[in-house]
Parts: structure tokens; C-alpha cells; sequence
């Protein structure tokens, strides 16, 4: 909450704090879930395997890479991802709770949403989908407060 937090005052401060793509609870709690099941793959099925011929760190370390690079080439969200991979791995690893984890992983990731401009983060998207984004028109969507009528 205190990361979230800090990242909006910083956006607000900077200009670059904007509204979400959708608002609602279906688009918001499907975000969330697939960041629960997100910690699944990485914590459940990833990490057992990386530790099974890895040193403890070293399987962190290599999850985190991992988590990374299913972000790419979305160059803001692969940063992102390594950084909160590693913690992730190493917070899972003392608290054994996917649930906190993915609940926390969908508030940074919202947070990102809405602090970091979309041309930079194309909407979040990773894979094909990045270099197929199209920036909205400007009031295309409600709640959208754009320059439109200024």
C-alpha cells in the first residue's frame, strides 16, 4: 500500500497520473485474478523446478529473469517485473501466501496503470499485442480526462 501509494503522489506531482482504461469491477477484478494466478505459475510451478537444481538465490534470481522476460517487449513492465519477481520469490519463500502476493502484484500493477503514461507502457501489453497497441482517441472513454474541449 505504501509503494502504491507513493507511486500516485509522485505521478500526481509529475502530470503524468491518469485515469484507468476501464474502471469497472469486471475489468479491475479480472486484472487482479489473472495477477493471483500469475503468482501461481511463478510460485508453484516455476519455483519447485528452479529449486530442485539452483541454490535457493540463485532460483530466485533465475524466476525473476524468467517473470521478466514473459513481459517483454514492454521495456517499463519487464523492469518492473524483474524487481517485483525477485521480491516476490523471496517474500513467497517466508510467507508462503500466493493469494497476499497476487492481490499486492494487481495493486502495483494498477498502480502502474494509472501512473505511468500509455506510451510508455502500451496499456500493459506484452508479447505482439505491445507493438499492435493504438493509443485511444483523446474522450474516447468515460472518465477519460483528456485535452479534448480545452
Amino acid at each position: 500500500m505504501a509503494l502504491a501509494t507513493l507511486g500516485i503522489l509522485l505521478a500526481r506531482s509529475a502530470g503524468t497520473f491518469h485515469d484507468l482504461y476501464k474502471p469497472d469491477l469486471s475489468h479491475v477484478g479480472g486484472y487482479v485474478l489473472w495477477t493471483i494466478y500469475q503468482q501461481f505459475l511463478l510460485q508453484d510451478y516455476f519455483m519447485p523446478r528452479l529449486t530442485r537444481f539452483l541454490a535457493s538465490d540463485a532460483a530466485i534470481a533465475f524466476a525473476a529473469v524468467l517473470f521478466a522476460v514473459a513481459h517483454l517487449p514492454n521495456v517499463a513492465l519487464t523492469v518492473a517485473t524483474l524487481l517485483w519477481g525477485a521480491a516476490s520469490c523471496a517474500l513467497f519463500r517466508r510467507y508462503r501466501s500466493l493469494i497476499v502476493l497476487g492481490i499486492t502484484q494487481g495493486l502495483l500493477g494498477l498502480c502502474f496503470a494509472i501512473c505511468i503514461p500509455d506510451a510508455y507502457v502500451h496499456h500493459m501489453r506484452v508479447g505482439l499485442g505491445y507493438w499492435q497497441y493504438h493509443p485511444p482517441v483523446v474522450g474516447q472513454y468515460a472518465g477519460y480526462h483528456g485535452t479534448a474541449g480545452k
